[in-house]
Parts: structure tokens; sequence; C-alpha cells
């Protein structure tokens, strides 16, 4: 967005000083024009292409193993108010609240499936979190609570009301069935998705996931280019109004707007597997790509747009009938 607002709100004022026009009456082409924006362009793409290909994997991963070693320091940040957490083995919790800093819950309620026999489900008013770094435990201190046990081979539920409560397992349960979670595409690095596609793909499963993120990452990287001959043929096209920041502002988000709906789309058709990965992801850069290329070629021949003249026009009508109708409704002097 930043690239294709900054060509815009540049050429914008390069229209607006006359500097475009003194160009073209000078010889230089529209070609000519585009191309040092082209290899500036390029350059962003491949730093771009750097960071989806690269950069933003390793730096999901890293986050994804930060949140666990938070995680094991500091329990109460893995647990999410108002949703049943289920990152811990054979334990389901939920919390109605947590009480800043974090380490305070209220109306708690767990569901532990440890014990092959038996079954608990303990319902606390209140619970303080408490870790032992000496024993790598973790524990909850319930308060004013009940506990209803149900052996398996038995039918109905035995209950035990509490004051006090203490409830512990090891955390290092935790932090090792989270490391047995397979990373996901959005984590591989690039030589483990193609990895990760050639072998699901030699024992003929389906590999969409990986193949819907490698092609995103590789078409979010020449959105540089795409965005750059869409501004330089914006700007160069013939026009009747002054080009303002404002206005420059509105076709960037208009353009960005759509740009993410045909992404989202090409998601959608090749997450439900209508659409190959390839020709889902590009459908952003193929469509933007080919109105540039128009807009570019109108460039050329100094052919406006019809539309945009057609709706300055109507504005213009518009705004003309709307100081007539002022006109009207305005007292005649006395």
């Amino acid at each position: 967005m930043s690239f294709l607002l900054a060509i815009l709100i540049g050429f914008g004022r390069l229209s607006n000083d006359q500097e475009l026009l003194a160009m073209k009456a000078s010889g230089v082409s529209p070609s000519q024009i585009l191309g040092p924006i082209a290899l500036l362009s390029v350059v962003v793409t491949l730093i771009a292409l750097t960071i989806t290909l690269f950069a933003r994997p390793a730096a999901n991963l890293a986050l994804k193993k930060e949140l666990y070693n938070i995680a094991k320091t500091r329990v109460g940040t893995a647990l999410k108010e108002n949703v049943f957490n289920d990152d811990f083995p054979n334990i389901l919790i939920y919390v109605e609240e947590l009480k800043p800093p974090g380490n305070t819950a209220q109306g708690v309620l767990i569901v532990d499936k440890r014990d092959k026999v038996r079954e608990e489900i303990i319902l606390g008013r209140v619970a303080i979190i408490q870790t032992d770094e000496e024993t790598n435990t973790l524990g909850l201190k319930l308060f004013d609570g009940s506990i209803y046990g149900r052996d398996k081979n038995r039918a109905g539920f035995s209950e035990t009301r509490f004051n006090i409560y203490d409830f512990k397992f090891d955390l290092d349960d935790l932090v090792g069935t989270a490391r047995q979670k397979a990373a996901s595409p959005k984590e591989l690095s690039l030589k483990d998705l193609l990895e990760s596609i050639n072998a699901k793909r030699s024992k003929g499963a389906n590999a969409i996931d990986e193949g819907m993120e490698l092609h995103q990452r590789i078409a979010l990287g020449f959105v540089p280019i795409v965005f750059c001959l869409l501004g330089v043929s914006l700007a160069l096209l013939p026009r009747h109004s002054r080009a303002t920041r404002s206005s420059g502002f509105i076709l960037c988000l208009f353009w960005l707007l759509a740009y993410y709906a045909l992404l989202s789309l090409g998601k959608a058709l090749g997450d439900k597997d209508i659409l190959h990965p390839l020709p889902a992801l590009w459908l952003p850069n193929l469509v933007i790509g080919a109105i540039a290329i128009y807009f570019f070629r109108k460039a050329l021949s100094e052919s406006p747009l019809v539309l945009p003249i057609m709706l300055e026009h109507g504005l213009t009508h518009a705004r003309a009938m709307i100081d007539k109708l002022r006109r009207k409704r305005q007292p005649p002097p006395s």
C-alpha cells in the first residue's frame, strides 16, 4: 500500500506542477518514465520475497516457541477467558474471567481425564494460578467449589464440596505436547514446505494447505511490480481535474481493497479445491495486472478513461443542480 501511495502522490505532484507535461513535451515517453520506477519495484519485490519466503515463516515459528516459553513460566497467559482451553493433555480448563496480572481466575471449570478409571469435573468460584519452578508443576488453588467424580464402570456422579482444593499437574506435559504438535504450513521454512508438498504428493495425499501457503508467499512478493505498473498508469492517464493527496489516498485505498477482495476470493476457491492453488493465489495479481496494462496502453495513446470522465461530468452537473436549488430557496432581496 505504501509503495502504491508513494507513486500516486509523487506523480500527482509532478502532474500538478506540469512536470509530466514538460517531460512528455521533451520527448520522454511513458515507457521511459516507467523505467526507473520499475527498477525500484524489482528491488522492493526482492525484499518482499525475502520476507515472505524466509523471514515471515521463521518469525511465526519463533513466535510460537516464545509463546510456549511464556506459557511455561507464566501459564496464566496461556489461558483464555470464556474459551475451553485444551492445550493441556487430558485436561480441559474453562475460565470465565482472568484478573490482572493473570494469576487469579474466577468461574473455573476443570475436566480431568488423566485417570483412565475415573473422570472428575471440578468447579471453583475462584482459583489462584501457581507455578513451582523446583518441581516444574502448575497448580491451581481453588476456593469454594465442588468435585463431581464418575467411575467409568459405574453410572452416576459423586459430589464432594470443598473450601480449598489444590489441583496440580506436570508442566512438562504441556510443553512436551505443544512441541509434539506438527508445525503449520505458515511456520515451515521454504525447504520444509517443499519437502512436505513432495512427501504428501508421493503418498497420494492432498497438499492443498501447503500449496496455498507456497503460492501465497510467492504471489504476495510480486505485488510491488503490479502496483508499480498500476500506479504509474493511473498517474499518466489524461485527466481534467488536478490530483490531490486525498485523491491519491482514495485511489490507493480502493485498489488495495480490490486486491484483497480478489485475494480472499482466490483463497476461498483454493481452500475448497475449486481452483488449483496456483491460479487461486495469483488471481489478484493477474486481474489487477491486466487492468494496469490496459491503463498503461491508454496512457501511451493519451486516451482518457470514459468512466472517470462520465463520473466527473455527473458530479459537476449534480453540483450545479444543487447550487441552482439553493438559489431558488433563498428569499429575494428586499
